[in-house]
Formats: structure tokens, sequence, C-alpha cells
């Protein structure tokens, strides 16, 4: 069952973002977000105001639209906020009808909300610059040459890296529905079946619960003396060569369930498991399950990467791939922390974390990855997908 996020939730978080900003000598916030049909980075709007834009990002066409697919919070740390939106409230909308602007012009939109608030000559912080075309920021400094800006992206990435009872409760749903996914693709993959065939169970399962996939990251193949690597890059289930017995499969899926991601990753050999194939398996495995019984409140994201990336190179096998850190946090995107060295950002109880590895060698992979929520006493397990398939 769906918990929602309550409305008054969304005024708080308004609130502490707003007080974030003062403290800092800012005299308000313009928060970016980017949607459409790929998900994008909806994350900080919806935080603050509970809108998504569906709308797919097309070039400015001057006098009939701009800055479609992208959505604004202007918010004056004196004043009332003003949500910018390219698409009619759908009745989800968590803010005052009266602090809510539908537009396609969204471009000029802003700049009449920033000068309404007051916010023509102060310093503003811009949240979500990494989303924001250069040329639309260009015109926004243009229509307001007074304006000093300043990097704001860490206010909300503060607020949004502590969940809520709420929040907690949508990601465990998610988490839930991902780990089902994965279950139905790891069951659909047998000699003859293709990466997209693989991919298709999932998505029945996943379409049904109301889910959205982001992304499946596979991989198969053999290892040993002759080794066999099959993938894609675009789509990652794009590749046509079908499974074979005796190779081996690795998923990491990503997703999301009402707004909130679920990220889970499992191996599994094509066929009957060989020593070698397990091998890998279960490093990758032990890996994570390091990490994870390390954490407690108090230690930092650096101390659980150390924990887990010291298991791999314990147990024989190199660090690296295309990810070097052991995970990050997990929200309504990839929030705070990451777990890498050099992230020494303290454990606080309502942080959702999740744990991965992708451990290869002589042409063997093994994958693993897991989310948990760190409590009082220690952590929660929210991903519950069957572990081995051998």
């Amino acid at each position: 069952m769906v918990t929602a996020i309550p409305t008054d939730e969304f005024a708080e978080r308004r609130e502490r973002a707003r007080a974030l900003a003062e403290a800092r000598g800012l005299d308000g916030l313009l928060v970016c977000a980017r949607g459409g049909g790929t998900l994008d980075r909806y994350g900080d709007v919806l935080y603050l105001s509970n809108f998504y834009s569906p709308f797919p990002y097309i070039p400015d066409l001057v006098g009939n639209w701009t800055a479609r697919a992208h959505a604004f919070v202007v918010l004056p740390a004196k004043g009332d906020a003003i949500l910018i939106s390219d698409v009619p409230n759908d009745g989800t909308i968590a803010m005052p009808p009266d602090g809510i602007v539908y537009t396609d012009l969204v471009l000029e939109s802003v700049v009449d909300a920033l000068n309404g608030a007051g916010l023509s000559g102060g310093t503003v912080g811009l949240v979500g610059g990494d989303v924001l075309p250069v040329d639309t920021f260009k015109s926004i400094e243009r229509a307001l040459p007074d304006v000093r800006w300043d990097s704001a992206g860490d206010i909300l990435a503060t607020l949004r890296a502590v969940k809520s009872v709420s929040e907690i409760t949508l990601l465990d749903q998610s988490a839930k529905v991902g780990s089902r996914t994965i279950e139905a693709m790891m069951a659909a993959a047998r000699p003859g079946a293709t990466h997209g065939d693989v991919v298709a169970a999932g998505q029945q399962v996943l379409n049904a619960a109301g889910g959205v996939l982001y992304n499946s990251f596979m991989a198969s193949g053999r290892g040993g003396d002759d080794p066999v690597l099959v993938k894609s890059n675009f789509p990652t289930w794009g590749s046509s060569e079908p499974l074979q017995q005796g190779h081996w499969l690795r998923l990491g899926i990503s997703g999301v369930l009402n707004g909130y991601y679920f990220d889970v990753s499992r191996s599994k050999a094509i066929g009957p498991a060989t020593n070698r194939q397990i091998d890998l398996f279960e490093a990758a495995i032990a890996s994570v399950e390091a990490g994870i019984e390390a954490v407690q409140v108090g230690a930092t994201a650096e101390q659980l990467a150390r924990a887990g990336l010291g298991k791999q190179e314990e147990l024989g096998f190199e660090v690296k791939g295309v990810f070097s850190g052991l995970g990050h946090g997990i929200g309504l995107g990839w929030d705070s922390p990451w777990l890498a060295p050099g992230d020494t950002t303290v454990l606080a109880p309502g942080m959702v974390l999740n744990f991965e590895r992708t451990i290869q060698q002589d042409g063997f992979l093994g994958d693993f990855e897991e989310t948990i929520v760190v409590t009082e006493d220690g952590y929660d397990r929210l991903t519950d997908a069957q572990l081995r398939f051998w």
C-alpha cells in the first residue's frame, strides 16, 4: 500500500531549506530540476513541491516555449515559495495554488518570479545547476544582471540525505518491488534467452506495480582461457546474442516507484554453476556484507567503504571497475553520502544506503547490491530479493 508524503512535510522541507539559505547569507534559492520520459534529475523540485514534469526536453522556440521539461522553485529567504511548472497541476502538487505558475514560457516566468520575490538584486543560491542548460542560465543572468549567484546544491543534498518516516516507507516499498523485479528477471535467464527477454520479464512485474525502469546494467559471458563478454551500451539490454549454458550473468537494475528509487544487483550461472563462478559471486556478496556490518551511527561513509573494499582485497580481488566506491545514498535519486574513500559524512539514523560491488577476474564476474536504512542501533535491510541462485 502506498504511503504518501503528508502535505505538511513538504512545507517543513521548504522551511528547512529556507533557514539553511538564510544562515549562509543568501537572499533566496532558485531550485531547478528536469523530468521527462527518462526520469532525468527531478529530485530537488519534487522534494520541495511534489511536482514532476513528464514533458521531454525540446529546444526552445522563442515566443512559443522555453525551458520545457524543467521545473523551478523560487524560494526567497523571506516570502512565499513559487513553483514554475510546464504542465498543468494534476492535483498532487503540495503547494498553495496561488504559489503555482503553469506556463509554456518557463524561462520568462522564472525571471518574473525572481523579480516578484524581490530577488532581482540579491544573492541567490542555485540548486540543480547540473541540470540547467547553460543557455537557459545565461538568459536568466542577462535578464537579472544585478543578481549575485552562489552554488547551493549542498543545501538540498544535506536535507535529502536523512529520510523521514514516510520516505523510508516509500523506499521500502520501492526496494521490495525492485526485489520482485530482479527475481523475475533471474527466473527468465535461461539458455536461449536474450538480455531483452530477461528485461521484458522484469518489466511485467515492475510495470504492473506502477514502477519505472531507470536502467538495467547487464552482462553475460564466459571466463577462463577463452573469455567471452556479452553486453551493450545503448540500450544496456540491447545485445541479441542469447544466453548460453555455462555462462555467467550479472544484472544491476535501478528504477523508481512513487518517485523513490530502488537499486539492486544479483548474479547467476546459466546452467549449473562452476566453482570459479561461485568464487566471484560469493566475493561480491562478502564485500558488500562487510560494508553493511560496519554500519553504525557515528561511523563515516569512508569507513564503510574501506570495510567493504578491504574485504574485496583480502579475498584476492583487485578493486577496479566503472564505479570505484562501495555505494551511495538513495532516495529521489542518488543521494549523499557516497560510500567512497574521502567522504567523511557521519552516518545518522534515517539515512538509506546502497552497498554494491562488481568483481571481475579472468573473464568471470560477480555482482551484488543491497539497500539498508540506518537505525539507532544498527540497520534494517530493505531489499529482500533471493541472495543466491546457485
